[in-house]
């Protein structure tokens, strides 16, 4: 949730964390870090689905 608040860049209406101390303490370099995050996973889910669907996975049982 940090780093969803920290790339959104503004607060929420309703949230269980703080969105404005989490803003008002993000340093530059969390926005990179946030933006590493999201991109890496977003690219390890397509990597495992493309993995899951094209080698078969799911029916190896070794």
């Amino acid at each position: 949730m940090y780093a969803i608040v920290i790339r959104r860049q503004k607060p929420a209406k309703a949230t269980i964390i703080n969105d404005e101390a989490i803003l008002r303490h993000a340093r530059p370099i969390d926005l990179i870090l946030a933006r590493i995050m999201h991109y890496s996973f977003t690219i390890t889910m397509i990597l495992a689905v493309y993995g899951y669907f094209a080698y078969d996975l799911g029916e190896r049982a070794y």
